[in-house]
């Protein structure tokens, strides 16, 4: 499989691009024009698997076009980091989903969090503190004025915009992300899961299965090792 991939070096992103890549599919990579990779030999010596693109999250809409060209699927796993504000998730959403449409390419997996659209309803009080933390760091940044300035409000606006379209996706609400293994023994649930953690690398494990195996389209799925499902 093809598949164009947006968020950077954000760590979701990252370890989606290595597993695709050991998988065998190849990969497309949108890349900020700073960002400096880990190892530079990705950038060299992978040509027949891995192609990386440099731009900025701002770029227009022929940047956007030319990562999802000759692509099957699209993987997108935004995080905010010093080239990415978090206001910009929406207007990434809405660029990607217009190269989609460009080169007719539908189908689309995207990772947001537990908490975001209507996962909020049911937040443990853990997750709420997260939550609140997030809002009250970006409220000291000097972000307070932004008219969307919390993590889960971002998610949401980003999911909102995703079901505005006509296309085939599957949305991933990790809940509190961890650095361990991949185990490949979480709970992907589209019912309400309250509490747990999963570790970066079985969100990425669940989202190229989502998209090899084609998981359920246009149903978002919390996804965690321990919960309790309603």
């Amino acid at each position: 499989m093809r598949i164009a991939v947006f968020g950077g070096l954000a760590p979701i992103a990252s370890e989606f691009v290595a597993q695709a890549m050991e998988a065998g599919h190849t990969v497309t990579w949108l890349l900020d024009a700073s960002d400096r990779l880990p190892d530079p030999a990705l950038e060299t010596d992978y040509n027949e698997v891995l192609r990386i693109e440099r731009g900025s999250w701002d770029a227009d809409i022929d940047d956007y076009a030319r990562v999802v060209n000759g692509s099957d699927a699209v993987f997108v796993a935004l995080a905010p980091g010093p080239a990415v504000p978090l206001e910009s998730f929406v207007a990434q959403q809405k660029m990607v989903q217009h190269a989609m449409a460009r080169n007719s390419v539908r189908r689309i997996v995207v990772v947001t969090m537990h908490g975001a659209g209507d996962s909020a309803r049911r937040l443990d009080w853990g997750a709420w503190a997260r939550l609140n933390a997030n809002q009250v760091v970006y409220a000291l940044a000097g972000r307070l004025r932004a008219p969307c300035w919390s993590l889960a409000a971002q998610y949401s606006a980003q999911e909102q915009a995703l079901l505005d379209a006509p296309l085939d996706w599957t949305i991933l609400r990790p809940v509190a992300l961890t650095d361990g293994p991949r185990t490949c023994t979480y709970l992907a649930s589209a019912r309400d899961v309250f509490g747990g953690h999963i570790s970066v690398s079985d969100v990425a494990d669940c989202a190229l299965k989502a998209l090899v195996d084609n998981m359920d389209v246009n149903t978002a799925f919390s996804i965690a090792y321990s919960s309790r499902v309603a």
